[in-house]
């Protein structure tokens, strides 16, 4: 028997109205007498227990789990949700998630079990999440206290200790993230929780400002935020306009057909790299139009592309270099990744 469901049946067991003693408890689940209290413990941190003078445990009137009315269905639905890989990359999630399926299953026993209908299959591509970061993060953004966290910056590879006001941790482009004011830049910035390698308390409290996630992610494609709005145009062939214009790429889009049938998007965003990435995966189906400086960086990225892959590739008799026609890219891509943490 899993701890859940073990846990599960506990609840249940003290529920009734006689007390338990460790022991009993022990003898009942084939455990030992010290999980048998370690159990004990863990419920008393999610239920009103009451204790006699016996040491007997059950818990107070009004804490048992009672049966819910649900359809297979709408249990099917929960079930995907808690099962969810986003969700449950997170080891402090995941227990809880696993007590509150536990908890769904018991409480609705009567539900019909049918096959699976609804599978979520989709890449979870999140590294490891150190164990208890996100309950600490969790506490700290209630708190309002500061944090250091021990971050690897992907840009420059170095790892070392930074100060953080946190705000939120949140799941965006298969990963998971915390957003907060970072000590040394003064401003707010974005974290992956798996380049956390460690976190503690700095101790004392901050004034957290208004703060909106969505306000903060409002002119991003996927992560990247500059300090300057562009206004961004795209125009896809006809055989991609139904994928476009179907699709939900970003909460500010605006798309029309033009003549030819084939399509206009428009957004506007703080930072080009990632839109000018996704411009040419399409390749050559898509083109940039505004501004100028994406279709210098569409243009940047599909050389290079084309640099490593073309005839020349792994020549090592050719006389060409990669950055040779690649001016806008190898003068910026320092300066821009020195950005970015």
């Amino acid at each position: 028997m899993d701890r859940p469901t073990r846990l599960l049946q506990l609840v249940q067991l003290l529920g009734g109205r006689r007390c338990w003693t460790p022991s009993e408890i022990a003898a009942r689940f084939e455990i030992s007498e010290r999980t048998a209290y370690r159990d004990l413990r863990d419920l008393s941190r999610r239920f009103p227990v009451a204790q006699d003078e016996r040491g007997g445990y059950r818990l107070l009137e009004g804490a048992t789990i009672r049966p819910i009315a649900m359809t297979a269905a709408e249990r099917a639905v929960l079930k995907l949700i808690l099962e969810n890989p986003a969700v449950r990359t997170t080891p402090d999630i995941g227990r809880t998630l696993d007590m509150v399926k536990a908890k769904l299953d018991a409480a609705a026993r009567h539900a019909e079990e049918t096959p699976s209908a609804l599978v979520l299959a989709g890449p979870e591509r999140s590294g490891a999440i150190a164990q208890g970061l996100t309950s600490m993060l969790e506490r700290s953004i209630r708190a309002r206290a500061a944090v250091s966290l021990l971050y690897r910056s992907l840009a420059g590879g170095h790892t070392k200790w930074r100060g953080i006001d946190p705000y939120a941790v949140f799941h965006r482009k298969n990963a998971w993230y915390l957003v907060g004011r970072c000590h040394l830049r003064d401003e707010p910035r974005t974290f992956r929780l798996d380049r956390i390698s460690r976190a503690r308390p700095l101790g004392g409290t901050f004034g957290r400002p208004e703060f909106d996630l969505d306000e903060f992610l409002e002119h991003t494609w996927e992560l990247y935020r500059g300090r300057e709005l562009h206004a961004i145009v795209i125009h896809f062939d006809a055989a991609l306009a139904p994928l476009i214009e179907d699709s939900a790429w970003h909460p500010g889009q605006r798309v029309r057909r033009l003549g030819n049938g084939a399509l206009e998007y428009r957004c506007t965003l703080s930072h080009l790299d990632e839109i000018a990435r996704w411009v040419v995966g399409f390749a050559g189906l898509a083109r940039a139009v505004e501004p100028p400086a994406l279709v210098e960086r569409v243009a940047d990225c599909a050389i290079l592309a084309y640099e490593r892959h073309g005839p020349a590739a792994g020549d090592p008799s050719s006389q060409r270099r990669p950055q040779d026609g690649l001016p806008g890219l190898v003068r910026e891509a320092s300066a821009r990744q020195r950005s970015l943490i």
